[in-house]
């Protein structure tokens, strides 16, 4: 035991406990959704390359009606919510690099959830059909945001794009965000291939200034070369009895499904 370079206790702390949950992180879909699309599935790619299965939950496509997806459809959230035979989600369908699902009603269905009952048991409700150890990225308004993760000590990524209406867009967001006692941080990004309405860089220093000044809030912002490591640290952790909050996020292995999950394309 007492034996040089060898310790009894190294593998015990080298193990990482087992996920009990899964991990959220709210991203902004402003105003015009298909602009910050591309920035979210940068982010799903950065995650992907760690190894860490990625679901995202796209509050601007509505799901089709039915327990169960129609022949060639996405299965949506609403489904997985109301469907009990539905759980251990994780696995992208043949051909994608991450499961994508419609979410419009379901987030919907959330919001309700959330009013009613208040954001944690929503978010236990959202975290049902996951399985452990998922990130599940949810696009959103901000509005819809603010009312389902108000309050939980979440962070939520505000697209920032090098384009002149994102800036009132960014700063509306940041508004909202901030008065549900969600945490808005500034994601900028550009895909580098069409020259910019306006350089980038000074769209992050208008929100952040105006924050500053009309908010009293230092906004932080988040490089896009660590979105990736930054949200494993900070996602909301969430449960099927409940949520931690933003805690140290701990990358867990493949979890097996608990039932075989719903097929997700005919």
């Amino acid at each position: 035991m007492f034996e040089i370079g060898f310790d009894q206790a190294a593998g015990l702390r080298t193990t990482s406990p087992p996920a009990t949950g899964i991990h959220v992180m709210p991203v902004v879909s402003l105003n015009r959704p298909a602009l910050a699309y591309e920035l979210l599935c940068t982010l799903a790619a950065q995650l992907t390359a760690l190894r860490q299965s990625v679901v995202i939950i796209d509050g601007s496509a509505a799901e089709q009606p039915g327990r169960w997806p129609q022949p060639g459809a996405h299965l949506g959230l609403l489904q997985a919510l109301q469907n009990p035979d539905i759980d251990g989600l994780e696995q992208a369908p043949l051909g994608a690099e991450w499961l994508v699902m419609p979410g419009a009603l379901g987030l919907q269905a959330l919001t309700q959830t959330a009013r009613l009952a208040g954001p944690a048991v929503a978010l236990s409700r959202l975290a049902a059909p996951f399985s452990p150890g998922v990130c599940v990225l949810v696009f959103a308004s901000a509005a819809l945001q603010a009312e389902l993760f108000g309050g939980l000590g979440a962070r939520a990524l505000v697209p920032v794009l090098d384009r002149t209406q994102t800036t009132l867009d960014a700063y509306g967001a940041v508004k909202q965000l901030l008065h549900a006692d969600v945490i808005p941080v500034l994601a900028p990004w550009t895909d580098g291939m069409s020259p910019p309405a306006v350089p980038l860089q000074q769209v992050v220093d208008t929100v952040t200034d105006c924050a500053q000044r009309h908010l009293g809030v230092a906004v932080d912002t988040w490089p896009q070369a660590t979105w990736a490591q930054r949200t494993q640290l900070c996602a909301l952790s969430a449960g099927a009895t409940g949520h931690s909050g933003a805690v140290a996020y701990r990358q867990s292995s493949t979890a097996p499904h608990r039932r075989a999950a719903a097929p997700l394309w005919s």
